[in-house]
């Protein structure tokens, strides 16, 4: 049997063809960014953890943070395109439209570089101080983002995840509906226009940790090396305690847990 000529030309017009779409496929991941005016604020919490103290004033230059965080979707084109493994897969499952978790900083890093390649863009974590920033609608004060009282617009620890996971380490008398992450964008921005940021999953930010001093500080980056990373943000699973704007963590980079957002200068 003779195989026609133009059957050969549509295998490698076909080659060309989807070779190119599969080449640009990762241009394709866009990741929506808020802009940041930048402003003066006090950073930290007195009546707070030891790590939290003293309050200090720090100066914000103006950024662009990312309006929500990294999707899964997202997450997974970066390791198709890269040929590397999902993270840990969390109990319930991986959804498309949920933030990615259990990246350490190390992964994040790696997405960023990657995305940054592909989109000619120059994408970074947010700083601590930015984070919180954000996370006070522009450096408001309050205890928490909402200022007091109970929670308005955030998945935190709730009666929906005191059920489904046995705990009391909740907030009473609210229930946000979900027992784990949401999808991204479920619940409405805060004033600045970001969403999740204090709520939902525990995001990696750049610094490496370090103890507050009481001296003013302008656009600080934290210092040069260290020991473990700093992640912040309300989780789905933060009790009161740890959904207070000025809440810290610090874990090893290499800890699998966080997921993360972009940021970029202006």
């Amino acid at each position: 049997m003779t195989i026609p000529t133009n059957f050969y030309i549509y295998l490698i017009l076909s080659s060309i063809i989807f070779g190119y779409k599969s080449y640009e496929q990762p241009l394709q991941v866009k990741h929506p960014m808020v802009k940041i005016k930048g402003g003066t604020f006090i950073m930290g919490q007195n009546s707070g953890e030891g790590d939290e103290k003293p309050e200090h004033e720090v100066q914000i230059l103006g950024f662009y943070m990312g309006k929500y965080e990294v999707t899964v979707k997202e997450y997974r084109k970066f390791c198709n395109a890269t040929n590397r493994d999902m993270p840990k897969q969390p109990k319930w499952g991986w959804i498309d439209n949920h933030p990615i978790i259990n990246t350490t900083w190390y992964d994040a890093q790696d997405y960023i570089s990657w995305l940054n390649k592909v989109s000619s863009k120059n994408y970074r974590l947010p700083t601590e101080a930015e984070f919180e920033y954000v996370i006070r609608n522009g450096g408001q004060t309050g205890t928490y983002p909402w200022s007091d009282g109970q929670p308005k617009n955030e998945n935190l620890a709730d009666i929906s995840f005191g059920n489904a996971n046995n705990s009391n380490g909740i907030w009473k008398n609210y229930d946000d509906s979900f027992a784990h992450t949401s999808p991204v964008g479920s619940f409405e921005s805060n004033l600045l226009g970001v969403y999740d940021i204090n709520g939902n999953i525990w995001e990696w930010c750049n610094d490496w940790h370090q103890e507050y001093t009481s001296e003013k500080r302008i656009n600080p980056k934290g210092p040069k090396t260290g020991i473990e990373k700093v992640g912040r943000g309300g989780s789905y699973n933060a009790d009161p305690w740890h959904s207070r704007s000025a809440s810290r963590a610090y874990v090893k980079p290499t800890f699998e847990g966080p997921g993360f957002r972009l940021a970029k200068n202006l």
